[in-house]
């Protein structure tokens, strides 16, 4: 098993929303809605080199960055509808799907959120480890990684697990 990389250093949150939440208990029905509906459609604002995603740079405030933060580059953009089916079969679902979470290969733990509601399109970012969600998220993920994920959804958790230091 790769270790995987370590935390660059993150700009500190001018506020933690503390009422980010997982839906307690995600309809099966909205699960499968989102599945095929939900639909990532990246922002300047999130990626500290917006130009090499074809994207129009945004003033960045205490935004954490993709590329410059989580090493997600250009070349693992395909890899994002991928992602977004992974974190909604494992039910990283927020109260109305204003907010969906997944896990990355690499154990990062990324927000979405809602941009446009009308085309059911959500922009992403990673998740600091001092984020009260993070630890929500990933008990919510690794239990559904071990009951129906894949060896690949399971060795991120294990990658998330030490990434953020969660205690097992």
């Amino acid at each position: 098993m790769k270790k995987p990389r370590s935390r660059t250093t993150l700009p500190p949150r001018q506020s933690d929303n503390d009422h980010r939440r997982l839906d307690s208990a995600p309809d099966p029905a909205r699960i499968q809605w989102l599945l095929g509906h939900a639909r990532y459609r990246g922002r300047g604002k999130h990626k500290g080199s917006p130009a090499a995603f074809g994207l129009e740079p945004e003033p960045k405030g205490d935004a954490t960055l993709c590329d410059d933060h989580a090493g997600f580059l250009p070349d693992a953009a395909p890899s994002i509808p991928r992602l977004l089916t992974r974190g909604i079969s494992a039910g990283l679902i927020g109260p109305g799907a204003r907010m969906l979470w997944t896990v990355g290969d690499d154990g990062w733990i990324f927000e979405a959120r809602i941009t446009n509601s009308e085309q059911s399109e959500y922009h992403g970012y990673p998740v600091r480890q001092t984020e009260a969600i993070a630890e929500k998220v990933y008990q919510r993920f690794v239990a559904w990684a071990a009951a129906h994920g894949g060896a690949a959804d399971q060795q991120a958790a294990t990658l998330c697990q030490q990434l953020y230091g969660f205690r097992t």
